[in-house]
């Protein structure tokens, strides 16, 4: 049994918000009470106590939505690519890097985005996958990293048809298999969902396959209306977009994840809100990208369930959702909006969507729920209360503040040391297996290389 105490806690339970000077005790991967720090020590004289030492203690924070394989992208320069588009972008950077990926990369890349999920006080992570050289069995290789970690995750394969039928099939199978694997054996912290690229790499029969394969099993996790390319293949190709093409086609619903949404409109807002599918922001990507700032303010003015991700551009869960608040006051023109959203996005939405998909209250620190509890190095010079905790986390703080990480229970770091992964020795493997890596995505870019599916179909006046 363990005490968390010593700090100030912010619970996320609107009963009990904020303690002062309060502990929480841990028994098994459940949380057994929330307290002051002197009660909690005096009632569990026994539970070994890890020592907040006047820091924050709070929930540990949910990414919905992220790409661990992009990890290994971090650092590479490729200064033969200049996009001017998005779908540029992709071809030039992104779809050069999965179609490079082998096993041990792939197996490396969920090494180095674990630890760093750790470090920044993540312990919950909606992956999505893709690497195109070789697919089979990567969803195992990565849920087998993730255990070894102690993270949680929600595991996928991003299907697409950009590299052809076979891989397109193979993607599909690499969905099912997984998503069997999880229905048959209850690995508390995995789960499976099935992954679609954008619709404008899928064709009809593409997403028709993948529902049935699915057969209503898990939700999807799918890249919608990223930017414009979507939009306007699926209007050209379908004569609907995007958001209504995959409503057709039995893709929306409560368990799904609709990422980026930058370009949709009221009238998708609508039907988005009506499904109860899932819509996640990822502020720092989407500028980087230079394909826009969604209007989630409007969103959730028409009952769009909204969350926050990174699209692994970070790790950090903090800056994501310091990154949303200047990206919708810029956007809207309103400098007081966006803090209370972006709480509600990273503390709310996200627990509540985690805790719907995996099966148990997560996101919060009250009796019963999952022990996902992190302590935050962080002394504030103002008053810090449960009015002003979300300013002061939003603000003040960022993922590196996290010293300590537990996760159901399990203790994964502790004063900033990992106790479940060798950092030192994984850095120095990795380091050394992705040299050779970006030596492959730099000479893959000496030729031009595109996607083996015609975007734009021809219509019957072309």
């Amino acid at each position: 049994m363990y005490l968390i105490g010593g700090g100030r806690v912010v619970t996320r339970d609107s009963s009990v918000p904020f303690i002062e000077n309060g502990a929480v005790a841990i028994d098994g991967a459940v949380i057994k009470k929330v307290g002051g720090s002197d009660e909690l020590k005096a009632e569990f004289p026994d539970a070994k106590f890890i020592d907040a030492r006047g820091g924050v203690i709070m929930p540990g924070l949910i990414n919905a939505h992220a790409h661990l394989y992009c990890s290994l992208l971090r650092g590479l320069a490729l200064p033969d690519h200049k996009p001017t588009s998005h779908y540029q972008n992709l071809c030039g950077r992104s779809w050069r890097l999965d179609r490079e990926l082998g096993f041990r990369d792939v197996v490396n890349s969920a090494y180095a985005g674990a630890i760093e999920c750790i470090k920044n006080g993540v312990t919950t992570v909606f992956d999505h996958h893709a690497s195109y050289k070789g697919v089979p069995g990567t969803l195992m290789a990565i849920a087998g990293v993730i255990e070894r970690a102690g993270i949680r995750a929600s595991l996928c394969y991003e299907t697409s048809h950009r590299c052809g039928f076979l891989s397109c099939s193979e993607a599909i199978a690499e969905n099912e298999s997984f998503i069997d694997f999880c229905g048959a054996y209850d690995k508390g912290g995995l789960r499976a969902m099935f992954g679609l690229h954008a619709p404008f790499t899928l064709s009809d029969f593409d997403i028709e396959d993948c529902v049935r394969r699915n057969g209503g099993r898990v939700g999807f996790h799918v890249h919608v209306s990223e930017s414009l390319d979507d939009s306007f293949v699926c209007m050209h190709n379908y004569g609907k977009s995007p958001i209504k093409r995959l409503l057709d086609l039995g893709v929306l619903g409560e368990n799904t994840i609709l990422a980026h949404c930058v370009h949709t409109s009221p009238e998708e807002w609508d039907i988005i809100a009506s499904s109860g599918a899932f819509t996640v922001n990822n502020p720092q990507s989407n500028l980087s990208n230079a394909v826009g700032t969604a209007d989630v303010l409007g969103m959730l003015e028409r009952g769009v369930r909204a969350g926050l991700g990174t699209d692994s551009f970070t790790y950090d869960m903090i800056e994501s959702a310091r990154a949303f608040v200047t990206a919708q006051r810029s956007r809207s023109g309103r400098s007081y909006v966006g803090l209370s959203e972006a709480a509600k996005l990273l503390f709310e939405n996200n627990a509540s969507f985690a805790s719907r998909i995996f099966g148990a209250e997560i996101g919060v620190l009250k009796p019963g729920a999952q022990a996902d509890v992190i302590v935050m190095d962080y002394t504030p010079f103002t008053r810090f209360d449960g009015e002003t905790s979300d300013a002061h986390i939003i603000f003040g703080m960022s993922g590196r503040n996290c010293i300590t990480t537990m996760a159901a229970g399990k203790l994964l770091m502790l004063d900033r040391k990992l106790l479940t992964l060798n950092e030192s020795k994984l850095s120095e493997t990795i380091s050394a297996d992705t040299d050779a890596l970006w030596a492959r995505i730099s000479d893959a870019g000496k030729g031009s290389w595109l996607p083996s599916f015609s975007i734009i179909e021809p219509t019957e006046n072309e």
